[in-house]
């Protein structure tokens, strides 16, 4: 494989959310958002790639004041907050999401289900406690629909469509038998994207894909994009790109695959990469 150029001409940046632009504490740091409105200023639009359904991304797209779309639930499907509807992607067919909220009854492990508009969940944890807190902060427009259902199936058969499955447990022995059985399934990408977390689309939903369709319709070449990402759920869209960014606080199976690693989402090395491309 030729090597890449060190400086390549970047016509657009794709941003990871959780770990990357997001520090820590869960905030966006000042230059990270100082550094997108730079790249605006200068003609290169800015996206937002994440693994977060649409409702819980909103507050922090318009915190960056983008006015593009936003990739999201792994590529499932591009979603422009302008218009309030999906762009590109395809749904989980309603039979699979039935057979993967079975497999995760079998073998006690915690799942979010997310529909068209909301995350939806059966059983609270520590996690979900953070994030409604965090979602309740916000004004009713902006704010992220996170519901307690009271049966996943009643919701995936009454809901328009179903995005995803979020898999989770704090019994890594349960979560290592329900991912083994899972992985025999066809139809399905899982995908880590956290510690104790695996997120489950349709086959072939993955982030570098989704976000090279979307450049495309934007005349953006892949090897025209610059991509900063920290988990394994990053390793399509970091690895596709014409230079593909690790945080240091990465897996390490996507420092493997990163042109280049820089600090950590607690540092301001998102912001000096991005100086340094858009030069």
């Amino acid at each position: 494989m030729p090597q890449k150029p060190s400086n390549p001409k970047i016509r657009l940046v794709a941003l990871d959310l959780d770990g990357t632009s997001l520090d820590s504490s869960g905030r966006l740091r000042d230059s990270t958002k100082r550094a997108v409105a730079e790249a605006r200023a200068r003609g290169v639009p800015v996206v937002v790639v994440t693994g977060r359904h649409h409702v819980l991304t909103r507050p922090l797209h318009a915190e960056f004041e983008l006015d593009t779309p936003a990739i999201c639930c792994n590529g499932t499907y591009v979603y422009d907050f302008a218009t309030e509807t999906p762009v590109l992607g395809e749904p989980m067919e309603k039979d699979a999401a039935r057979r993967m909220i079975a497999l995760c009854r079998r073998h006690g492990v915690h799942a979010l289900l997310y529909v068209r508009d909301a995350m939806t969940f059966e059983v609270s944890t520590p996690h979900l406690d953070g994030l409604q807190a965090w979602a309740a902060s916000f004004p009713e427009p902006m704010r992220p629909r996170l519901v307690k259902v009271n049966s996943f199936e009643a919701t995936i058969a009454a809901a328009p469509l179903v995005w995803k499955v979020v898999v989770n447990s704090d019994d890594d022995d349960a979560l290592a038998a329900w991912h083994a059985e899972a992985e025999t399934l066809a139809g399905f990408n899982i995908e880590s994207s956290w510690t104790n977390r695996w997120d489950v689309m349709i086959a072939g939903a993955s982030k570098g894909p989704r976000l090279l369709e979307w450049a495309a319709t934007r005349g953006v070449a892949p090897e025209e994009i610059l991509a900063f990402g920290d988990n394994l759920n990053d390793v399509s869209m970091i690895a596709s790109v014409g230079w593909g960014v690790a945080m240091g606080n990465a897996a390490e199976g996507l420092k493997q695959v990163a042109d280049e690693v820089i600090g950590t989402n607690d540092g301001d090395d998102i912001a000096a990469t991005m100086a340094r491309f858009l030069a």
